[in-house]
């Protein structure tokens, strides 16, 4: 008889010790799982922020482009007016020869246009701008030479542009990125590049156009500007323009 209750004595310890084993097991799992969740979700917030910076950073492009082509269209063509790259002549080919001041101001070394309203940033071959869209205006594109409001607010109940508020993201009237609603901005750098030396007679200068977008995150605070933007939370697409008609 002692010896049998010595033994259920035992047997009950025993299972003390599996039910915490069980316990930490369970705790384990569940605290690897959660993390899991966590993390996935971060990145799937990653991705999306990624792709909608990759979007702006896109329309950035193709609006600078679409710039140049509404210059042409508003200009005339000049025959023999510019540099013939074929034969190696000035005023020898047809071009558009205002495709940096027509409508929109591509030029940023013409920093008294009056299309080009702002304040010149930097030096006079290279300028940043700020770019939003207002199907108000006769072209749909604001974009006006800026040193700081780079900021886009999304649904701006300010606006009462119908596109605008469903879906848009806008400087509005200008927008510091510390201020604004959506945690995203946009900065068009525009510089004048002039070499070869044939750019710039007549045909105009090559254009570098980059597009730069940064946002803020879960560990990524607001930024003033691209430069003081934390890498993870950046990017950058890049473009050259030409006045091609002239080819």
């Amino acid at each position: 008889m002692q010896i049998i209750k010595a033994k259920r004595k035992y047997s009950a310890g025993q299972t003390l010790i599996e039910t915490l084993a069980a316990v930490f097991i369970l705790a384990m799992g569940i605290t690897a799982s959660v993390g899991l969740a966590i993390y996935a979700l971060d990145s799937s917030n990653g991705i999306v922020e990624q792709i909608i910076a990759t979007g702006l950073a896109r329309e950035g492009l193709e609006a600078v482009r679409n710039m140049r082509d509404t210059n042409w269209l508003q200009d005339t063509l000049a025959v023999n007016g510019c540099y013939n790259f074929a034969t190696s002549q000035a005023n020898a080919a047809n071009c558009y020869m205002n495709w940096l001041n027509k409508t929109f101001c591509l030029d940023p070394s013409n920093i008294t246009t009056n299309s080009c309203n702002g304040s010149a940033a930097t030096t006079a071959s290279s300028l940043t701008y700020y770019l939003g869209f207002d199907t108000s205006t006769q072209f749909g594109w604001i974009f006006k030479k800026d040193p700081a409001n780079f900021g886009l607010n999304f649904n701006n109940p300010a606006i009462s542009n119908t596109w605008e508020t469903n879906g848009f993201y806008s400087p509005g009237s200008g927008v510091t990125c510390l201020s604004s609603n959506s945690g995203y901005c946009r900065k068009i750098v525009i510089t004048e590049l002039t070499s070869p030396a044939a750019f710039s007679q007549n045909t105009g200068p090559l254009l570098e156009v980059q597009s730069q977008v940064w946002w803020s995150a879960k560990n990524c605070p607001k930024a003033a500007d691209f430069s003081s933007a934390s890498v993870s939370c950046r990017l950058e697409l890049d473009t050259y323009l030409t006045n091609w008609k002239d080819f």
